[in-house]
């Protein structure tokens, strides 16, 4: 039977999973927006629009890709794009980016209540403790109050996909000598995104040392790792046999060209540093208490955002902000401060004499920790939007534009590779290589012509050759001419007519103007004119 305490903690945290639900739906349907079709569309982030085409072409029988017949990995998170397609055989193309928020709504909160058990198996608070309730919450609103989480999350990337796999995987871990069950889901991690290898190898790794250390027997050492071991082969195996390459062309796209020492000193450097900044009161407090209690699973928890740090520093950063490949992991480093906060209340009981000091002084500790944390949570910037993203809105209103007018057989050139594609559904070329080896090959533009947020040449961006998908391929609608330090709209003019439009294009060549190859048989010039 529950004590007062656990009833209490229970109530508390179902209140804080409700709130958060009730605050997250409400984002979604503020950034939802009407389009052009008198319709209501829900805004994602274009990459996880690229996801969702891929998912939508599995569900509708063309395979794991993004165009029909092409074989090219233009995405990094296989088990998101592989839930997606499931989603997709219930829901049209309009209500599936709403499923996927919304499943990452229910993937948030589960994650808070891992934390929460977390949070539990690192202090072992007494089931009698008068703060339990309030300490159990704090360790719930960690992920839910970190922006970069919730931002990425609902703007439904496979960020909370990865947080929620990663935070079952230690909450099974924590406190058992061995766990099957989460190396698994370690390995699910692996298949919703490849570079979470690095924090899985860092925990089982480390794992696995306690146990040699402590002289367990040699059939048990290797036994934890075994079902990670067979995700990652089988995953490996998949993209080999499937797409003929043993990495994402999204790897090839972003990491290759550019040498080690340039990528870390003119973009990876650059992207961290406002990071560090902002998280400065975390990281110091972060350092004082494994200083002051340097234990084991504290330790491990710290590894996990010190080592994407590393990984975002390597591969060159991001060309977004908010730190989508850190948001799943720099929750841990909240989660190990407040861990401290007992024992904090332990000792400070144990000081005083005086029976009323110590009974006030949890009260006074939490009362502190919360402050200090909802301070370190209110410093994030809060780029989310609740209103319409104006390129998605633009993209959106584009593919239903072009839906009306161009035939099944066009094709469409991009350099928003997600919701015109998407929505179409039409064959695609994307003018900056997520999806198209040939230009993910290419050596980077490092000129400093793509550059912005710090970085000299921003990653998935600097790669083009818009003679080759423009003037050589000749989609039936392209959303520019020009891009970095190339400009064809000279010779680009000579085959794409400009159709006026009464809506917002977002096109870098005229913000009301639709380009359409000229006397093309793949468009309706009856529909466009009229």
């Amino acid at each position: 039977m529950r004590t007062p305490a656990e009833r209490a903690s229970l109530v508390l945290s179902a209140s804080v999973a409700l709130c958060f639900g009730i605050c997250a739906v409400t984002a979604i349907w503020r950034q939802s927006f009407i389009a052009i079709d008198g319709k209501r569309y829900f805004n994602l982030a274009d990459d996880a629009l690229v996801t969702l085409r891929y998912g939508w072409n599995l569900a509708h029988g063309h395979g794991l890709v993004w165009n029909p017949g092409e074989r090219v990995e233009g995405i990094s998170n296989l088990a998101w794009a592989l839930y997606s397609a499931v989603l997709a055989l219930v829901l049209d193309k309009r209500l599936l980016p709403l499923g996927i928020q919304l499943t990452a709504v229910v993937l948030l909160v589960t994650t808070a209540f891992a934390f929460r058990q977390i949070f539990r198996r690192m202090t072992r608070i007494p089931s009698t403790t008068g703060y339990q309730a309030v300490v159990d919450s704090m360790a719930m609103l960690i992920p839910l109050c970190h922006l970069p989480l919730v931002i990425w999350s609902l703007f439904g990337m496979e960020s909370s996909l990865v947080a929620v796999l990663f935070a079952l995987a230690l909450s099974a871990m924590l406190g058992t000598a061995s766990s099957l069950r989460g190396s698994a889901l370690l390995g699910a991690a692996f298949l919703a995104r490849p570079d979470t290898l690095i924090p899985s190898v860092i925990v089982l790794g480390a794992r696995l040392f306690r146990r040699l250390a402590n002289g367990v027997r040699p059939w048990s050492r290797q036994v934890e790792v075994l079902p990670f071991i067979g995700f990652v082969l089988a995953g490996s195996s998949f993209r080999y046999q499937y797409y003929g390459s043993i990495v994402p062309n999204t790897y090839v796209l972003k990491v290759s060209g550019m040498p080690l020492l340039d990528r870390v000193q003119q973009n990876g450097i650059p992207y961290i540093t406002p990071f560090l900044g902002e998280s400065r009161v975390l990281i110091g407090v972060l350092l004082v208490s494994l200083v002051l209690r340097p234990k084991f699973d504290k330790l491990v928890l710290a590894s996990l955002p010190v080592s994407m740090v590393a990984y975002s520093v390597y591969v060159g950063g991001d060309a977004f902000p908010d730190w989508r490949f850190l948001a799943p992991f720099v929750p841990y480093a909240s989660l190990v401060v407040l861990s401290d906060c007992p024992a904090l209340v332990d000792h400070a009981r144990a000081y005083f004499v005086s029976g009323r000091i110590a009974r006030a002084l949890p009260l006074v500790i939490v009362t502190a920790a919360s402050i200090l944390f909802l301070v370190s949570a209110w410093r994030q910037p809060f780029r989310v939007a609740l209103s319409p993203q104006p390129d998605n809105v633009a993209n959106t209103n584009t593919a239903i534009f072009l839906s009306r007018v161009l035939k099944p057989e066009a094709s469409v050139g991009v350099f928003y590779a997600g919701a015109i594609p998407y929505y179409t559904g039409l064959q695609a070329v994307d003018f900056l290589g997520k999806c198209d080896p040939h230009v993910a090959r290419l050596p980077p533009d490092t000129t400093g012509a793509i550059s912005w947020s710090g970085l000299r040449s921003v990653p998935g961006h600097n790669k083009y050759d818009l003679h080759y998908s423009i003037l050589q391929k000749r989609p039936t609608y392209v959303a520019g001419l020009k891009w970095g330090r190339q400009d064809v709209t000279g010779e680009g003019l000579e085959y794409y007519d400009r159709v006026p439009v009464d809506f917002l294009t977002g096109s870098d060549f005229d913000l009301h103007v639709v380009l359409l190859l000229k006397d093309s048989k793949d468009v309706d010039w009856q529909r466009v004119r009229n």
